[in-house]
């Protein structure tokens, strides 16, 4: 079976200045062409980032909430499209 990407899986957890930095960046990057950096977009991101590894949909939705509360699916799907429209993460097949 070949591998459906080229990079590793096992990412790591990333540190708060790290996350920021990469933030800022690709909302640099959103603004510059003509895209908004809403706030679903940035909290899916900003959860992919520190977890570390892949990460199922339906655990982003989860931990969206600041204090536990969990996201309506279409919040978290819509961003997820959003970042996989720009490259920034992808689908990994089960």
């Amino acid at each position: 079976m070949t591998k459906a990407c080229e990079h590793d899986h096992d990412g790591h957890a990333r540190g708060a200045n790290e996350v920021a930095r990469i933030l800022a960046n690709f909302e640099a990057s959103c603004v510059a062409q003509g895209e908004r950096m809403t706030a679903p977009r940035r909290r899916v991101l900003e959860l992919l980032l520190t977890a570390g590894g892949p990460v199922k949909a339906y655990d982003l939705i989860a931990r969206y909430g600041a204090n536990g509360e969990a996201a309506k699916p279409p919040t978290v799907y819509r961003a997820l499209e959003f970042l996989e429209r720009w490259g920034v993460v992808h689908r990994i097949a089960s």
